[in-house]
């Protein structure tokens, strides 16, 4: 019974010691093409003294580059080239054993089977690489490249609110400025009108304003007979464009024949025939020697003239007959 024991004990430790001491092979990357840059890694057991040198590299393990004549048959370069041949130490496992892993940096020519000869570390120990398998390309899996449909830009919402309001905005606009380049003599008419209709406005409120004020000053009555005049005749130079600032009293009445060539309403040709008369009373104050206003007269006066300026600035009347047309 002893025997068996013992017998069975003897093989379980040599078994332990196969498993330790065995080597185990990686490929990096696990499929390699030919022309690719691989990396065959081979992890084994070894003596304490077996790594020559005392130089860490960056990861604090023992590293150095060995030769490829360290191979015991000469490399086949015809299947693959061998760039760099590591050998590094990855633990220690006792005092008289350590763990190592040389790596082979290779580039492949040809598709197959390869197998790199043995490499001698020292004189009575070498590692013997297992064969390894370089795919060929066409026998890579193919790759389902199924493109996405085709979809709309994804829109914040209420985008295509504010797209349609801008659209919409610019159609206007642009309906606007067409219209007034088609129809810019009309516009620029009806401008100058409008600009035209405002300086007739501020021109009798002008006019009005200092008649009112001439009605209630403290003046000698030839003061306010030549005010008058003045503010008369800017009035009307103003009004109907035609200068009566150097017309005397008995050219107004001319002056308007020429603006209106017989055309005045009869309400406005009574207007102008006592606007003329008014003209000749102050004119009669102004270069008289005892020349004065009667008690009141410049109220009725004021307010005559006030009154004519707006018969003046009443539009003409329409011709009935016109409508009839």
């Amino acid at each position: 019974m002893k025997k068996i024991f013992t017998s069975l004990l003897f093989i379980f430790s040599s078994l332990m010691i196969f498993a330790q001491n065995a080597q185990r092979q990686m490929l990096i990357p696990h499929t390699v093409y030919v022309g690719d840059t691989a990396q065959l890694h081979i992890s084994f057991s070894g003596k304490n003294e077996l790594l020559k040198t005392e130089e860490p590299n960056h990861k604090g393990n023992q590293t150095v580059e060995l030769a490829t004549e360290g191979f015991e048959r000469p490399l086949d370069n015809s299947k693959y080239s061998v760039k760099q041949i590591l050998l590094s130490k990855t633990g220690i496992e006792n005092d008289k054993q350590s763990r190592y892993e040389l790596v082979i940096i290779f580039v492949p020519w040809t598709t197959g089977n390869i197998k790199f000869p043995p490499y001698k570390l020292d004189e009575s120990f070498s590692i013997i690489p297992s064969e390894i398998t370089i795919d060929s390309i066409f026998n890579a899996p193919k790759v389902s490249r199924k493109f996405a449909e085709n979809k709309g830009p994804l829109l914040i919402p209420g985008t295509t609110y504010r797209i349609l309001f801008k659209l919409l905005f610019h159609a206007i606009i642009l309906i606007l400025i067409i219209t007034a380049l088609c129809k810019w003599k009309t516009i620029s008419l009806k401008y100058k009108n409008y600009r035209l209709k405002k300086l007739y406005k501020k021109n009798r409120r002008h006019a009005v304003s200092i008649l009112l004020r001439i009605k209630s000053a403290v003046q000698a009555d030839k003061v306010k007979a030549e005010r008058i005049q003045r503010v008369m005749r800017h009035y009307l130079t103003v009004r109907f464009g035609y200068n009566f600032n150097r017309s005397g009293a008995s050219e107004i009445w001319s002056g308007f024949e020429t603006i209106f060539q017989g055309l005045l309403s009869e309400k406005k040709e009574d207007a102008v025939e006592e606007l003329t008369s008014l003209f000749t009373r102050t004119d009669f104050i102004r270069y008289s020697a005892n020349g004065s206003f009667e008690k009141k007269e410049i109220y009725s006066i004021t307010d005559r003239l006030i009154e004519i300026i707006d018969i003046l600035e009443t539009p003409a009347e329409k011709n009935p007959q016109e409508d009839n047309l």
